[in-house]
């Protein structure tokens, strides 16, 4: 990549990550943008160098970064008025010189910083769509305000935690529901039939897309994304996370907006890798 790619790309790392001042007009941190859509290249060291950043992030190393960034100010001034004096070079030359200075010491402080933080690394390598489904995932509890005695036979077995009761309920109901099909779904859940759930939540979706009503939609949506964590196929939770985490009124907004995206974004690297 040309050496004035590269400048772009570091001035508008410098503008992002580290909020310098680096007197890049508008239209060239456009210009930038479309560089980074529209070339392949740039496109694969901007890439690069945003996840070395969340990384870095991630590890809550700022201030190590602030102080790697004052060392490297003070190293390319001196490397700079070295060269100056040994063999006063062209001023694209030393801008050049020192452009390639500042974009190694960054990658090479992003990945010494991340090696440094044990416990991050620790985290990466644990880290799937399995654990974050054992960290977030919480069971169901049926609304009890009506009172047990109230309660149908399904909402009994559901609410007794038996959930074998629950499936054959749910199987031997004359007519199916939302609601018949989101407990069985629930006790397949709870049981570790990940696929068995999500044939039910997507049953209780596609009921309520078809009738224009909302019927345990909330609940359907959210547990169908828990079922795809817990298969490993974050890829196909992630739409519906990003979703609820979108809509204020979801009720499972709030348990949403908590989930770290950073996780779950890792995990997708890791897994589409």
């Amino acid at each position: 990549m040309s050496l004035e790619k590269t400048n772009a790309l570091i001035d508008h790392l410098d503008k992002d990550f580290a909020g310098a001042d680096t007197g890049i007009s508008p239209e060239a941190r456009a210009a930038t943008t479309r560089l980074i859509t529209e070339d392949e290249e740039a496109a694969k060291e901007w890439a690069y160098l945003q996840r070395a950043v969340d990384a870095v992030q991630q590890a809550g190393l700022h201030q190590q970064v602030a102080s790697v960034r004052q060392q490297w100010e003070s190293q390319a001034e001196s490397a700079s008025e070295a060269q100056q004096q040994d063999n006063p070079p062209a001023e694209t030359t030393s801008a050049g010189v020192v452009r390639n200075l500042y974009r190694n010491t960054m990658r090479a402080a992003a990945v010494i910083l991340v090696l440094l933080a044990g416990g991050a690394i620790f985290k990466y390598v644990r880290l799937s769509s399995s654990s974050l489904y054992s960290e977030y995932y919480s069971s169901y509890e049926l609304n009890t305000s009506r009172g047990a005695n109230s309660q149908d036979a399904i909402e009994q077995a559901f609410t007794a935690h038996n959930w074998t009761k629950v499936l054959t309920l749910s199987a031997d109901a004359k007519t199916s529901t939302n609601k018949t099909e989101f407990l069985a779904g629930m006790a397949d859940l709870e049981l570790k039939k990940f696929d068995d759930a999500i044939a039910h939540f997507e049953q209780v979706i596609a009921s309520n897309t078809h009738s224009g009503q909302d019927y345990f939609e909330d609940e359907a949506e959210y547990y169908l994304a828990m079922s795809w964590l817990a298969k490993r196929k974050v890829n196909e939770a992630m739409p519906i996370l990003e979703k609820i985490k979108a809509n204020k009124s979801h009720l499972y907004h709030d348990k949403v907006e908590k989930m770290s995206f950073t996780d779950l974004r890792l995990v997708q690297y890791k897994e589409n890798k």
